[in-house]
């Protein structure tokens, strides 16, 4: 694996980013300058600056191109994979590029300079580059699996246990493959003899030796990785065997590494204590605590004065369309616990919980306006949490603050779960670009492991990725009620 302040990357994922912006980059550089569009040859261009210049354009194009990709869900292999969904999905993602870069062109219009292109006047000339290069994606894809797959070139792994935790991460690990692991099989815990196993069987069925053969397993199939996936650990690790594939330079760790490297969020309900005392992240950096706080201030100042005549907009159909306050705020619980008033525009009926009390947001709650429906889908209704955001309560990016009365029923309910408070709230968070909305202590429960994962491994660029996906799953509107 590859990391990015400490946030994990598959290495085939980061391979097929860096080889998708090499082949957008070359297509758009040099096949700008082929007949018939070029305007002048590629070799009457001065060295420099205008090539250089025309590199870079042609790089922020493919990066614009990824982004777009991105967010049509291209880098997620659960859909990528889907071969009849590929050619619309990129479909989608040439013609949200196309409207990118003319929004790029209108405000910018000096960032882009192609060498040999006259692109003023012709952009129908940059269009076919655009959907070449789609065109040619479509295919690398397809290449791209079909040379993995055929020679099999990823980390070759071997599951220690047999029981249904461990079936179901050897699952995880087979269904993953950008994350560049080829699982082998898994290895019951005890001596007891195995029995030979059908082809048929899947693989992260597949058991294939005892605790007595493991190490000479790894030394057959040239096992790379073992993970110790145990029901029960006290007194039953076998540290023997362990320590002799350790000597023998094979990777041992933890079904709860494994795990949050191939999700992104951490195993709360078989995670113990030590795994979060022991291991790495959780770091709080001063320099990165101060860079995140510019972050917010900027990012929150910057919203609140580009969303003033959206803000206006709400407020004025707020009190034309229902009687009531134009703001609705909320106690909500901070860092350590300490409660807060969170502001947002009022999407519900003033009454809305007079009977029931404290309850779930629902789909297609009856409580929320019709007005409030249309602030909620489009989250303009969250402008107001600039403010809270500027006076330091919260955070751009973190958990999203819960209730007291939710806080105090869920931290009965799930482990670790104050451990959301040791951070301050944000607005947007990795939870909520990675999850649905959450309305239930089964919804709670998997925000609470994306929560944690972000605690973990909070960083400055952890933060920016979040901000961009966020833009994402707003323009698509994933997720709201």
């Amino acid at each position: 694996m590859v990391t990015l302040s400490e946030q994990m990357i598959p290495r085939r994922k980061l391979l097929l980013m860096v080889a998708e912006c090499v082949l957008f980059t070359g297509i758009l550089f040099f096949g700008s300058s082929l007949q018939p569009l070029a305007s002048r040859p590629l070799s009457d261009v001065p060295l420099t600056p205008d090539l250089l210049r025309g590199l870079l354009t042609s790089l922020t194009v493919a990066i614009i191109c990824q982004t777009s990709l991105s967010y049509n869900d291209l880098y997620d292999w659960r859909t990528a994979q889907n071969r009849a969904e590929l050619p619309n999905r990129l479909l989608h993602a040439c013609g949200y590029s196309l409207v990118m870069l003319a929004a790029l062109v209108l405000l910018l219009p000096r960032l882009f300079y192609f060498p040999s292109l006259d692109v003023s006047g012709q952009t129908w000339k940059l269009i076919l580059l655009l959907s070449v290069s789609f065109l040619a994606v479509w295919g690398f894809r397809h290449a791209f699996h079909w040379f993995f797959y055929k020679w099999r070139f990823g980390e070759r792994v071997l599951v220690l246990g047999a029981a249904q935790e461990a079936q179901d991460l050897a699952r995880m690990i087979s269904t993953n493959p950008l994350a560049g692991y080829e699982l082998m099989g898994l290895v019951q815990e005890t001596d007891d003899p195995v029995l030979p196993f059908d082809a048929a069987v899947p693989v992260h069925q597949r058991i294939v030796g005892s605790l007595g053969q493991l190490r000479e397993l790894c030394d057959q199939e040239g096992i790379a990785r073992v993970v110790v996936s145990l029901r029960e650990r006290r007194g039953r690790v076998p540290i023997e065997q362990l320590l002799e594939c350790r000597m023998a330079g094979i990777t041992v760790e933890e079904r709860e590494t494994m795990y949050e490297r191939l999700t992104g969020k951490l195993a709360v309900e078989s995670m113990r204590p030590s795994y979060l005392i022991f291991g790495s992240g959780f770091a709080r950096d001063p320099l990165t605590l101060a860079l995140k706080r510019l972050l917010d201030i900027g990012a929150s100042f910057t919203g609140l004065l580009l969303s003033l005549p959206l803000a206006l907009f709400a407020a004025l159909v707020i009190k034309i369309s229902s009687k009531g306050p134009i703001f609705f705020t909320q106690e909500r619980v901070g860092q350590d616990g300490e409660v807060f008033r969170l502001m947002k525009f009022r999407t519900m009926r003033v009454d809305a919980e007079k009977d029931s009390g404290p309850v779930w947001a629902k789909k297609n709650d009856s409580r929320v306006t019709i007005v409030g429906r249309f602030l909620r889908l489009t989250r303009i209704d969250e402008i107001p949490q600039f403010l809270n955001i500027l006076t330091g309560k919260m955070s751009f990016v973190g958990p999203r603050p819960e209730r007291p009365h939710f806080v105090e029923q869920l931290t009965k309910s799930l482990p670790f779960y104050p451990l959301r408070h040791t951070v301050k709230p944000g607005l947007t968070g990795w939870a909520q670009v990675c999850h649905s909305y959450g309305a239930s202590v089964e919804d709670a429960t998997e925000k609470l492991r994306y929560d944690l994962y972000y605690i973990k491994n909070v960083s400055m660029m952890f933060d920016i990725n979040i901000i961009l996906r966020t833009i994402g799953v707003i323009l698509l509107g994933k997720g709201a009620r």
